[in-house]
Formats: structure tokens, C-alpha cells, sequence
């Protein structure tokens, strides 16, 4: 059995604060902490403005390494990510680019950390209230810098973050991918077989959206306009990362073929097409003749010997007839693959 999908990792991003902000945050923590020990202070041998300058350099460096400590540990890992949302990284913002920013931070968090005990030891040594506010000041200047370093970092996980946090969840459930030309009824079989206007889901590497129904019976069936309806070599680096995340979704393949060619495609285009959705994918097909109400469909014959080594299956959408069998051939198909099991776990 796959493994579980859960949902969407990227929802667990913090929110991003810029250096100006963390500062901010920084010196509003530091001087109400400064505030409560210039009246609690009184009848100590160390001088108060010691305490008080240790006490605002210490706390300014846990505020700001914590809260860069926090991005990392609230950010999923892209090693452990599920493959399907890790192509959707690629596509969204780039992997390479989101490790580099990740570690950048999580740098920028320690340096900060050894910063405050750095000065930390410098101010318990200052000799004069004017030497510890000096130091203060230089520990401030110090970590403003290491900020503006990561400056462009932030702000690429930033970005990011509001990207990633809005992607759809797919539900984990058995998934039949529908696949095929354009125009050859997919839509239309989507909405047939689940008895339902589908949803529409926005991803990245489709402009028109996911289209997602479910039968009765809890499967979860895609169609996906704009990804698998055209020959892999005319595809962009972006499209083929579409390509393999809607690969990581299904558990087998419904490819609709169109024998009239009222969609456009002749048979033997959507036969290759078939070919290569069988080269790319590694998981059962089932292909479905649409339209099948057209009397006297030329050269349905010779597409039916092409098609020998598939599963095939007539059917018309318009007078719903062939619909209960495919229903029930996708239910067993994917129960052969022990995957019924998923609407148990829901």
C-alpha cells in the first residue's frame, strides 16, 4: 500500500519576520525587561547598569535566535516531504534556492546565539555605565548586520511561505488520474462517473485547476487539464515536474480516447499519446472509448486491434451507457491493488 498523503506540510510555516521587525520585537522585549530591573535591582554589588546591559544584550540574542530557529524547525524538511508536495516545490520556488535560504537562517540564528554570549562576557567586564551602553550598541550593530546578510533569504521564504501554505490538499484516497487530448470527454465522463459537479483545486502547474470528483463509494478521481494532454516532448523543464507530481498522485490511469476525432486528435495521436502515458507512468491502465452513441465510427476497428494489449472499455457519457461498468472495473482495479483498504483509514 502507498504511503499516507497527509495534508498540506507548508501550512506549518511560521510566519516571517523581516529584520526590522525582529529588532522591534527584540527591543520591545529587552527594554520591558530592563524596565522591571530598574526597580528591582536596588542593594546588589553589581552595578545596575551591568545587569541591565546584560539583560538587554541576552535577550535581544534568545528573541532573535529563536525566532530564526523557529522557521527551521517549523518548515518541513524537503528530504522527508511527501514526493507529490515535493515537486510542488520545485515548481512553486525551487528546491535548491529553499534549502540554501533554510540553512542561511538557521546560520544567521547560531551566529546570533554566540553573539549574545560574546557579549554577554564583554559587558560584565565594561568598567564604566558609558562602557557597557557601548558595548550594548556594538552587540546591536553586530546583529543587525548578520540580519541584512539573510535579508534576502527571509524574504524568499517569505514569499514562499504565502505560496506553498495555499496549495489544495489532495485527499488521501484511492485515485483514478484521468488522462487524454483535450476536448475527448473527460469532463464530462469526470462528472458522470461521480454523479457531481466536481471540485476545482488551483495548482501551480495547471492554469485551469485540478478537477476532482468522488464516487459514491469514496474514490477520488482527477482530471487534469493542461498536464497529461499532449506529448511529453513538448513539455517544459516546469510542466515535466507536473508531469511527475501528478505521477506521485495516482493509482492508475484512466485514458479517454475520442474514436470519432470530433475532438480534434486523430486516433493515431491519442494512441501515442497512450503509449507514452503507459512509458511514464507505472501503474494500471484502463482506456475508455468516449462517444459511443455516434453510429458508423470510421476506423473504430483498427483502433481496437492498437488498442489489444489495454483494457477497453465503450461508453457515452450522453445516454450514460457503459458508466455502471467502468465504475465498477475502476472499483476493481484498484481493490487488486489492496488500496480499498485507504477508505477504511478515513
Amino acid at each position: 500500500m502507498r504511503k499516507s498523503r497527509d495534508a498540506n506540510p507548508f501550512k506549518a510555516m511560521p510566519n516571517i519576520l523581516y529584520p526590522d521587525e525582529l529588532m522591534d520585537k527584540a527591543y520591545n522585549r529587552s527594554e520591558k525587561i530592563a524596565g522591571e530591573l530598574r526597580t528591582t535591582t536596588r542593594g546588589l554589588s553589581t552595578p545596575k547598569s551591568k545587569i541591565i546591559e546584560d539583560n538587554k544584550i541576552r535577550t535581544t540574542a534568545s528573541v532573535i535566535s529563536d525566532n530564526l530557529l523557529k522557521i527551521v524547525e517549523k518548515t518541513p524538511s524537503i528530504d522527508n516531504l511527501d514526493p507529490f508536495y515535493r515537486e510542488i516545490l520545485e515548481i512553486m520556488v525551487g528546491s535548491d534556492e529553499f534549502k540554501k535560504s533554510l540553512a542561511a537562517v538557521q546560520w544567521a540564528s547560531e551566529i546570533v546565539k554566540k553573539l549574545g554570549t560574546q557579549y554577554s562576557r564583554k559587558v560584565k567586564k565594561a568598567q564604566s555605565p558609558q562602557a557597557t551602553s557601548i558595548v550594548r550598541k556594538e552587540f546591536i550593530g553586530r546583529v543587525s548586520s548578520v540580519l541584512k546578510q539573510i535579508y534576502p533569504n527571509m524574504a524568499f521564504l517569505g514569499v514562499a511561505r504565502n505560496k506553498l501554505k495555499n496549495i489544495p490538499t489532495v485527499k488521501n484516497l484511492p485515485s483514478v488520474v484521468i488522462a487524454g487530448y483535450p476536448n475527448v470527454g473527460k469532463s464530462t465522463l469526470l462528472r458522470t462517473l461521480t454523479d457531481a459537479e466536481p471540485e476545482v483545486n488551483s495548482y501551480p502547474f495547471t492554469t485551469k485547476g485540478l478537477n476532482i470528483g468522488y464516487t459514491e463509494e469514496g474514490i477520488q478521481i482527477i482530471d487534469t487539464p493542461g498536464v497529461l494532454d499532449r506529448p511529453i516532448y513538448e513539455r517544459n523543464d516546469i510542466e515535466l515536474h507536473a508531469v511527475v507530481a501528478i505521477n506521485y498522485l495516482s493509482d492508475m490511469i484512466l485514458f479517454v480516447i475520442d474514436p470519432t476525432e470530433f475532438c480534434g486528435f486523430t486516433m493515431e495521436e491519442q494512441f501515442n499519446l497512450l503509449q507514452e502515458i503507459r512509458k511514464t507512468f507505472n501503474v494500471p491502465i484502463l482506456v475508455a472509448l468516449t462517444k459511443m452513441d455516434v453510429d458508423e465510427i470510421e476506423g473504430l476497428d483498427k483502433l481496437e486491434e492498437d488498442l489489444g494489449e489495454y483494457e477497453v472499455l465503450k461508453v457515452s457519457s450522453f445516454k450514460k451507457e457503459g458508466i455502471a461498468d467502468l465504475r465498477e472495473r475502476l472499483l476493481d482495479i484498484l481493490d487488486e491493488q489492496g488500496l480499498m483498504g485507504l477508505l477504511e483509514e478515513e
